[in-house]
């Protein structure tokens, strides 16, 4: 079986067929010039993220963790967290986003998963996940509820219908996101 990268998992929340193009068609989406600013953006917080202490993510005494490759056959995920903290009785993943918005629906799916994923491997708990938000340095807490541990095996459950029937889901119905999307031209029906 397969594992569903975890940013599936904030895509299928996003737009289904963000993932259906990944999965059905993996070679033709253009990363787009968000996509390659938000990496350059991660890059340079990573650097200033050494000299900061702990306290702005409630977990003073952690340890950090860079670019830590999590994967679990049980749940069918595998991805690379940003930065995990590891204290004696629990974990929390950062996610480093250049946004200006509020947190999604979509970022908390993407969190849980890695936030499962980061249970699995280090056996203790994580009872919350952290977004950074570069542009103002700021960081949201978000509680891994049960109802958000649901939704996202709800998810890998739709996109392991998807990937099998690879029947093409039905669009956003955000249409201000097709707009920066970098499959746009491949969902002729919107336009």
């Amino acid at each position: 079986m397969e594992l569903i990268p975890v940013t599936d998992l904030k895509q299928w929340v996003y737009c289904p067929r963000i993932v259906y193009y990944h999965w059905v068609m993996p070679a033709v989406g253009r990363p787009t010039f968000k996509m390659r600013e938000a990496l350059a953006a991660q890059d340079l917080v990573e650097v200033l993220e050494m000299r900061r202490g702990l306290r702005a993510y409630g977990m003073e005494g952690a340890r950090r963790h860079f670019h830590v490759w999590l994967s679990d056959e049980r749940l069918g995920l595998s991805g690379k967290a940003d930065l995990l903290l590891e204290s004696v009785d629990q974990v929390a993943v950062v996610d480093f986003k250049l946004t200006s918005g509020e947190p999604g629906q979509n970022h908390r799916m993407q969190l849980a998963g890695y936030s499962l994923l980061a249970e699995a491997a280090y056996g203790v708990p994580a009872r919350v996940g952290l977004l950074y938000r570069i542009p103002d340095n700021r960081v949201f807490t978000i509680e891994i509820t049960r109802e958000l541990r649901e939704a996202v095996l709800a998810a890998i459950d739709g996109v392991r219908n998807m990937a099998e029937t690879q029947c093409c889901p039905p669009p956003t119905s955000v249409r201000g996101r097709c707009m920066e999307c970098e499959f746009a031209n491949y969902c002729a029906d919107i336009w």
